[in-house]
């Protein structure tokens, strides 16, 4: 014998009635936790995504030491400067920027700000340097492999997404509908 259970078929606007509201202490519980999610996810994307410039820069050390030009190895240096300056970027650069001013500047965040300001910009010259190198080298005789000219450019490509992505995830709009939907 076959038993079947039947349930009642439902439009889909009659599921939302019996949806439960949140009250304002769940509410803010459950953004207390998207935030904190949110925050150690970043840590742990931070820590990694200044690792990876960090010890790629340890393929230029090498070169950099057996240069046999003094052109050699200031293209080396220039590439460690590169791949250091974006994990400085990566862990130094807030991710979360004052939006409405309600936060006084200090002295020092101001710096920090006009040098952040400033290193992506400069990387991001030094990056295509090397890239051009990298067009340009490819016959000579360096000790070098030419390929390696690439990777701070592409470790800079990574590091600006990376932030990007980081960046992306705002829980504002979230803290601002917490009160307009409140439960019973």
């Amino acid at each position: 014998m076959d038993v079947r259970l039947r349930k009642a078929f439902r439009y889909p606007d009659d599921l939302d009635d019996e949806r439960e509201e949140l009250d304002e202490e769940e509410q803010e519980r459950v953004i207390q936790q998207l935030q904190g999610q949110n925050e150690a996810r970043n840590a742990q994307y931070s820590m990694i995504f200044t690792g990876i410039p960090l010890f790629s820069a340890t393929v230029f050390v090498p070169s950099m030491l057996s240069a046999s030009t003094a052109g050699e190895a200031f293209l080396s240096l220039l590439g460690i400067f590169s791949l250091l300056s974006s994990a400085y970027t990566m862990r130094r650069a807030p991710l979360y920027p004052d939006r409405k001013g309600k936060k006084p500047l200090l002295a020092e965040d101001e710096r920090l700000t006009w040098l952040l300001s400033a290193l992506v910009p400069v990387n991001g010259a030094v990056c295509l340097l090397l890239t051009a190198c990298f067009f340009i080298g490819a016959g000579s005789s360096y000790t070098i492999r030419p390929v390696l000219y690439l990777i701070p450019g592409a470790m800079l490509a990574v590091i600006l997404l990376a932030r990007e992505t980081m960046l992306s995830v705002d829980l504002s709009a979230l803290k601002d509908l917490q009160y307009e939907y409140k439960g019973a």
